[in-house]
């Protein structure tokens, strides 16, 4: 664990923000990181999910990094979420800058949503 965060730090270090995605506990966790001093004023972001199968699955939300903060998380639970891949754009809203990554959803447990 400790090597894999030395890992991203380095990354970050090295190539400025990224984001990543695991599926953890039934949701998509996708975690956008920026250098600590890239956010001196804070900074607003944006995250568009983006379904491989419709667009009424699409969400976009905006987040505000307080100053001097290095990561802001969105999440989507799992259940009922399009099979195939997703991909995710974070926006930085001050400089029009993206990132952005994809995962894959084999398969969704929608049993959460049947009634006993």
């Amino acid at each position: 664990m400790k090597k894999t965060a030395a890992l991203l730090l380095y990354t970050f270090l090295l190539f400025g923000s990224d984001v990543k995605c695991h599926i953890e506990n039934e949701r998509v966790y996708c975690v956008y990181y920026l250098a600590r001093s890239d956010n001196v004023k804070g900074k607003n972001v944006q995250f568009h999910w983006i379904s491989p199968t419709s667009r009424e699955d699409d969400r976009i939300r905006h987040f505000q990094i307080p100053p001097y903060h290095g990561s802001v998380f969105d999440y989507r639970f799992l259940p009922g979420r399009a099979k195939g891949t997703w991909y995710v754009v974070v926006t930085d809203m001050d400089t029009n800058e993206t990132v952005e990554t994809t995962f894959e959803i084999d398969e969704t447990d929608d049993s959460m949503f049947e009634e006993d």
